[in-house]
């Protein structure tokens, strides 16, 4: 009983505080929100000389593209970021910043009329990380 209180007031303090979807963690007041994966989008973007472009979550991404969205913490975010240069320098393709963006859509009451709204902006410069992404 005292571990179900404690996970329900760790749950509910993340969501309120760092984003966390309600349908994660203990998973309490998940069928009173439409804040799950379906209403969570997640866009990566790469820098680097002569280079800007957004990048599609690849399918060895997606379970970390999830588990961003899902909790966008630092180190949710720096795992999909860590996947991403490990993708590009295989391809032999330039990595200086990872910038990821978590998004969720929002109703509004009455009319329904839906909205994105940034949850989370993220940047990670490769440069500082190196020793991180070569291990």
């Amino acid at each position: 009983m005292i571990v179900l209180i404690v996970v329900s007031i760790v749950q509910v303090f993340l969501a309120k505080t760092a984003s966390l979807s309600p349908w994660k963690g203990g998973g309490f007041g998940m069928f009173a929100t439409t804040d799950g994966t379906a209403f969570r989008h997640v866009r990566v973007f790469v820098e680097a000389k002569e280079r800007s472009e957004e990048l599609e979550i690849a399918p060895s991404q997606e379970m970390a593209a999830a588990r961003a969205e899902l909790f966008p913490s630092d180190r949710m975010l720096i795992r999909l970021a860590q996947t991403v240069v490990a993708r590009e320098r295989r391809y032999g393709r330039p990595v200086e910043i990872v910038r990821i963006e978590v998004w969720r859509t929002e109703f509004s009451p009455g009319f329904l009329n839906a909205t994105n709204r940034p949850l989370r902006i993220f940047k990670w410069y490769v440069v500082q990380a190196r020793d991180i992404t070569q291990k």
